[in-house]
């Protein structure tokens, strides 16, 4: 039986994968946005739970250092969900999930080796070489169909975004655990969402009239995607709290799989015989280098 910390893991993974898919299906010029809706709804719930907890005091923790190394890591990610936003526009949103989360753990450890100078384990370089087989036989195509980009994208363009996007969440993920060390889960986390408000505030409010229209057309679907964004993010960090973190980033792992479902279902997504063979080697190597 599921114990409330591997419930939440696998609900994060449920909102994360599915947000993703209701993303992918509105314009593109909308998608954006998100990244703005998101941080309102992150900021105000945070801020709600800090105050129910009362933990307004965490934030005399932070030394000068700290708050500029948090701000960094919010800058970091805020580019890295920038490159999300391009990434399921040039890829299958369902093959974009596999990609990136098998790439995010991986880009972690390696950041670890960098930063930190941890050893890696042979175990490690199996599962990497695993998850590049995965992407290499995910990312092939031949003249009868596009098993990895959109109509109308090339690989390379396809391929940048989707190792931009892990490589800026891992290296924001990195820095934001060394900001742990010293610092509380949610006025980290709000330190987040408010420097995402501050940056994105002066360039929506410098939107067009005709962009306007079109996000107040789909602001129901955005601000749902936006929400389900939240949830997931709080399902993640509370069980962190509550579950070992391994266990955590093994059943967070399963978004893809969600992901993957509902662009079947929603978007008529199709996977063939070379992107089924890349998931199961993606999803090997994560299990690999995760455990």
């Amino acid at each position: 039986m599921f114990s409330l910390g591997e419930i939440c893991a696998l609900l994060s993974a449920f909102f994360w994968g599915n947000s993703g898919v209701l993303l992918k299906s509105l314009p593109s010029k909308v998608r954006a946005s998100f990244i703005y809706f998101e941080s309102i709804i992150s900021g105000s719930i945070l801020i709600l739970l800090i105050s129910i907890f009362d933990q307004w005091g965490g934030f005399s923790e932070f030394s000068t250092s700290t708050l500029l190394i948090c701000i960094t890591a919010s800058l970091i990610n805020l580019t890295g969900s920038l490159s999300y936003i391009f990434t399921i526009k040039h890829v299958k949103v369902g093959m974009a999930f596999v990609v990136i989360n098998s790439l995010f753990p991986l880009f972690s450890i390696f950041g670890s080796v960098f930063f930190f100078s941890d050893s890696l384990s042979i175990t490690i370089y199996l599962g990497a070489i695993l998850i590049l087989f995965g992407i290499a036989s995910i990312t092939f195509r031949n003249r009868k169909n596009l098993n990895f980009v959109e109509k109308g994208s090339s690989i390379k363009i396809a391929l940048f975004f989707c190792i931009s996007t892990p490589l800026f969440w891992a290296t924001g993920a990195l820095l934001m655990d060394n900001v742990l060390k010293s610092a509380s889960v949610m006025p980290v986390t709000l330190i987040r969402a408010a420097t995402t408000f501050i940056i994105c505030t002066p360039i929506y409010l410098f939107l067009k009239n005709n962009e306007l229209k079109s996000i107040k057309t789909k602001f129901n679907m955005l601000l749902f995607a936006s929400f389900l964004t939240t949830l997931a993010s709080l399902g993640w960090f509370t069980s962190l709290e509550l579950s070992e973190a391994a266990l955590t980033v093994i059943l967070g792992s399963s978004a893809p799989i969600f992901a993957l479902i509902g662009a079947r279902i929603y978007l008529k997504e199709k996977i063939d015989k070379n992107g089924f063979l890349g998931i199961m080697f993606c999803f090997s190597g994560v299990l690999i280098v995760i455990i």
